[in-house]
């Protein structure tokens, strides 16, 4: 058998949109297949038929072991062997590991829920997925990656033969998406097909097979990861060359703008931060999940109280006791969760975006609707916001385009501080190239505080970033700078033609090299790796000769930059997941 999944003409048509228009999917056992396209191109979808939540429409068929396959929600899809990880996790915290692994399917005996039992089981899935916590363990208490592989263990503990895997990144650091790849890995091994989503261009050349790519509710094409560059990929989810991925931030830098001194939450969750930020520039705060970044900016804002600090903006000094005291002084924050802060749902795209702008939108005292259609339309426009219209309701919108009218909410009230906590999670890669652009025209107009866990975007948009931990300042500086004190011959970056999996047991047996990575296809044919060296050593000679004696080719090697993510694990003391 070829396939253990086939999906064929398959189509969903919602009033007023179709959603998907004879599609296709075919996965094979023991690969990782990659999903690609736009935020609703139809992904979610296809996957929500898959796993029951949604009806197909007439015709089309499912296959699942070359058996046709029918399911009306999730539970019957686990049972037939097909689980879901969602992007947006949803464990009980308040339940037991092993409680969370087994709710809905407890293991009885003689009627009675039979913990002994699944603790027992629990321990032995925990163990053989290389996971270090109890089964007792509150999932209250663990980390969100540690929460990420409980989900894939209860997936596993399922006996799935198909795994879908929704943004299973979005929330944990470089250092986690690797182990998380070693996971994936040996469920390959088992012959457990991956369905991958992500929005993640290194993510999808580093760790899957295949991928197919749909556009507008349309199916383009499935190829081997192998045989793809990145911007063949992106060409095939937009219809179009995207040149521009890393826009040039030429902005004039200006009189220090907003300062905030000793800043202290009064839940100790921040201690002692200071910051300055000066007209035109764009700041990065990086630091790990749960590090302080959005604790900082969120008291910074006034939605927490501060025990102590003073927040200065255009040198007056501004009494910050509720988001509205800070907002009237030109400031404004895109929060991490818009679902919860930053959007009404039940609104709509109208109302959404006009709800801190009221003031602008009055005539003679009133609000103008009309006045507040035309505005919201024009934002629409300009961010690309893909919606019927601007009547439409925010909770009917994709992921990416509800983050878009929160931009949007705020762009429309002129700000002359912009922070934004995590802009681009759930974007996908078109939009996230489209919100560095945005983020560009503010640093060019006014001053941007940019908050993420993905220190590589840090890196590619800021030249200044303050790097937090545990609340606390553990650097601060520009980029360039603090990334040269630790330079060295620490990483090659090398380009070999050659199967994936066997370069990197090439590379790894290098006497040396502390650890090799694959990153993204450099060109047909070829892929780049990272060789993280040990301390003080060159091995360029010797990764040169051992390529070349393994019948491989070498088409590039370079000494690669010190990354935020590898200057951040070198400043903090990380555990163990």
């Amino acid at each position: 058998m070829e396939y253990v999944l086939e999906m064929k003409n398959i189509s969903k048509t919602f009033p007023g949109v179709v959603a998907l228009d004879h599609v296709q999917l075919q996965v094979k056992p023991g690969e990782v297949h990659a999903l690609m396209g736009e935020n609703g191109a139809g992904k979610s979808t296809l996957m929500k038929i898959l796993m029951g939540i949604y009806t197909k429409d007439p015709g089309g068929e499912i296959l699942f072991d070359g058996k046709p396959y029918h399911v009306s929600n999730p539970k019957e899809a686990m049972d037939m062997g097909v689980a879901m990880i969602h992007q947006e996790l949803n464990p009980i915290l308040d339940m037991t590991v092993y409680e969370n692994i087994f709710v809905g399917r407890e293991i009885r005996k003689n009627g009675l829920v039979d913990k002994k039992a699944e603790i027992e089981e629990a321990q032995k899935l925990i163990k053989e997925c290389g996971l270090h916590v109890s089964p007792k363990e509150t999932l209250r208490n663990l980390t969100v990656a540690q929460c990420q592989l409980i989900e894939i263990i209860k997936a596993i503990s399922v006996n799935a033969k198909v795994i879908i895997m929704d943004e299973p990144t979005a929330a944990i650091t470089e250092r986690e998406v690797e182990l998380l790849f070693d996971h994936i890995r040996k469920l390959k091994e088992k012959g457990v097909a991956i369905i991958y989503i992500s929005h993640r261009m290194a993510e999808i050349f580093s760790i899957c097979d295949r991928v197919s790519v749909y556009r507008d509710g349309q199916y383009i094409a499935t190829d081997d990861t192998a045989n793809l560059t990145e911007a063949q990929l992106i060409k095939m989810m937009v219809g179009r060359e995207i040149t521009d991925v890393y826009p040039k931030l030429d902005a004039e830098i200006g009189d220090v703008i907003f300062e905030a001194k000793n800043i202290t939450r009064a839940d100790n969750k921040v201690k002692n931060v200071s910051l300055t930020v000066r007209k035109g520039e764009i700041l990065g705060i990086g630091g790990l999940v749960g590090a302080g970044r959005s604790e900082l900016v969120e008291g910074i804002f006034g939605m927490h109280p501060l025990s102590s600090g003073e927040i200065y903006v255009k040198g007056k000094k501004v009494n910050v006791s509720s988001p509205q005291d800070i907002i009237k002084e030109g400031v404004a924050l895109i929060t991490e969760d818009r679902k919860v802060t930053g959007l009404n749902l039940s609104g709509t795209v109208n109302d959404n975006i006009a709800m801190v702008a009221i003031k602008k939108l009055l005539t003679n005292g009133l609000y103008n609707k009309s006045k507040a259609y035309k505005a919201s339309q024009e934002y629409i426009e300009k961010l690309n916001i893909k919606t019927p219209s601007a009547n439409q309701i925010v909770g009917n919108l994709s992921g990416g385009n509800q983050q878009k009218v929160v931009i949007a909410k705020w762009l429309l009230n002129e700000p002359d501080i912009i922070i934004l906590d995590e802009p681009t999670v759930g974007l996908d890669p078109i939009q996230i190239i489209g919100v560095r652009n945005i983020i560009k025209e503010l640093g060019n107009q006014g001053t941007v505080i940019l908050s993420s866990h993905i220190l590589s975007e840090i890196q590619s948009i800021c030249k200044r970033v303050l790097i937090i931990n545990q609340g606390i300042i553990c650097a601060d500086g520009l980029i360039d700078d603090l990334t040269s004190g630790f330079q060295g011959n620490r990483c090659l970056q090398v380009r070999v033609s050659g199967e994936r999996e066997q370069v990197l047991r090439v590379l790894g047996g290098v006497q040396g090299a502390a650890q090799v990575e694959a990153l993204s296809t450099g060109e047909t044919g070829a892929q780049d790796y990272a060789i993280h060296c040990v301390e003080g050593m060159d091995l360029r000679g010797t990764v040169f000769r051992t390529v070349k004696d393994a019948g491989l080719t070498l088409l590039e090697m370079k000494s690669a930059d010190l990354t935020l993510e590898e200057l951040f694990l070198r400043l903090t003391v990380k555990g163990e997941m």
